[in-house]
C-alpha cells in the first residue's frame, strides 16, 4: 500500500464505522434540462420538412437540441457518482474529478440548511433542501440535500433509476446538523466550566448562569428553560424570576433595544437572526446540560 492509500485509510479509520452511504440522484435542473431539449427536438422534428433545407440556423437548432439532451444526461449521470458516507464520527463526500473531502464532526462549525417549495403554475412542483456545511477550516460545502438517496448497496446510474429509494439525504443533513451541534456543545461547556463565556446577543452564558444585558447580575441555570430555536423564530426560554430580574413585566424590542423582549417569565431573544441550524441545536443541548456547571445551584428572585 503507498503511503497516501496509508494515511488516506487511516483517516477514513479515525471516522469510526460507517453509518450510512448516500448516492446522488434526482439532479432536478439538469434533468428537467434534459426533457424540455426532448421536448424542444420534436417540435423540430414536425417542422424539418418545411424549413431544414432552406434554413441553417434551423440546422443548428435541430442538431443543438439532442446535443443538449445528451449533455444534461451526462450530468445526471456524474451526479450519480457523488457518494456522502457517514461514518460514527464524521463523514466522507466524494466527487468525481475533485479530491475527496473527510471531516470529522467536531472539525465542522456549523450545519445550516433551508427547505424551499418550488411552484410551478401556481402549483407545488417539488421541494429544494439547501444546505451549507461550514468547516472549522477550508471551505464551504454545498448540497441539494433532496437530491441524494440512501443506498444499502452502491449502484451505477440505471440501475438506481430502476429501484425505489424512500429515504433522501434529508437524513444525512439532519444527522450532520445533531453530530455537530452535540460537539460544538461538548466545546462550550467545557469552555465554561473553565471559566470561559459564551455570548449569543444579548444573552451572555457562564458557569453561573445566564447574562442578560444591560443587567449584570446572572440568571442560574436552574431557571432556565427553552421554550423553542429555531431561525424562523429566534430562541424562546422560559426563565423563573424574570420580570423581578428585569423590574419589569413586560420589556419590548423597542424598549430593550438590545434584539429582545420579554413577557413575565417568557424571554424572546430575536438577534442574532437566522443563525445555521446546528447553532440553535447546540443551544438547545448547552441549555439541557447547564445546570451541571453550577451544581444546580439557585437564588431566590428577586435576590
Amino acid at each position: 500500500m503507498s503511503a497516501g492509500k496509508a494515511a488516506e485509510a487511516e483517516r477514513t479509520g479515525r471516522l469510526g464505522q460507517r453509518v450510512w452511504t448516500y448516492q446522488g440522484a434526482y439532479a432536478r435542473r439538469p434533468l428537467m434540462a434534459m426533457f424540455l431539449f426532448l421536448i424542444l427536438f420534436g417540435v423540430l422534428c414536425t417542422l424539418v420538412g418545411k424549413y431544414y433545407d432552406e434554413d441553417a440556423s434551423f440546422r443548428l437548432a435541430f442538431w443543438a437540441m439532442p446535443g443538449a439532451a445528451v449533455a444534461s444526461l451526462a450530468l445526471c449521470v456524474r451526479h450519480s457518482r457523488i457518494r456522502i458516507r457517514e461514518y460514527e464520527h464524521g463523514f466522507e463526500l466524494r466527487r468525481p474529478g475533485r479530491r475527496t473531502l473527510r471531516y470529522a464532526w467536531q472539525e465542522i462549525d456549523s450545519v445550516e440548511s433551508t427547505r424551499v417549495s418550488v411552484r410551478v403554475n401556481f402549483a407545488h412542483s417539488h421541494d429544494v433542501l439547501k444546505t451549507v456545511i461550514r468547516p472549522r477550516t477550508g471551505g464551504r460545502i454545498r448540497l441539494r440535500g433532496l437530491d441524494y438517496i440512501r443506498v444499502r448497496e452502491e449502484s451505477g446510474f440505471w440501475r438506481m433509476i430502476s429501484k425505489p429509494y424512500p429515504t433522501t439525504g434529508a437524513g444525512f443533513v439532519s444527522d450532520a446538523a445533531r453530530a455537530v451541534a452535540e460537539a460544538r456543545a461538548r466545546r462550550l461547556l467545557n469552555e465554561l466550566g473553565a471559566g470561559g463565556a459564551y455570548r449569543w446577543g444579548a444573552l451572555t452564558f457562564t458557569a453561573e448562569g445566564m447574562t442578560l444585558a444591560p443587567f449584570p447580575r446572572p440568571l442560574p441555570w436552574s431557571r432556565i428553560a427553552l421554550v423553542s430555536a429555531g431561525p424562523h423564530d429566534g430562541v424562546r426560554l422560559d426563565v423563573r424570576g424574570l420580570a423581578a430580574h428585569v423590574g419589569s413585566r413586560a420589556l419590548s424590542g423597542r424598549a430593550t433595544k438590545a434584539g429582545y423582549r420579554t413577557e413575565g417569565d417568557r424571554l424572546e431573544v430575536f438577534v442574532p437572526v437566522r443563525r445555521p441550524g446546528s447553532d440553535y441545536l447546540a443551544l438547545d443541548i448547552l441549555l439541557a446540560h447547564g445546570q451541571a456547571l453550577d451544581g444546580g445551584r439557585d437564588e431566590a428572585p428577586g435576590h
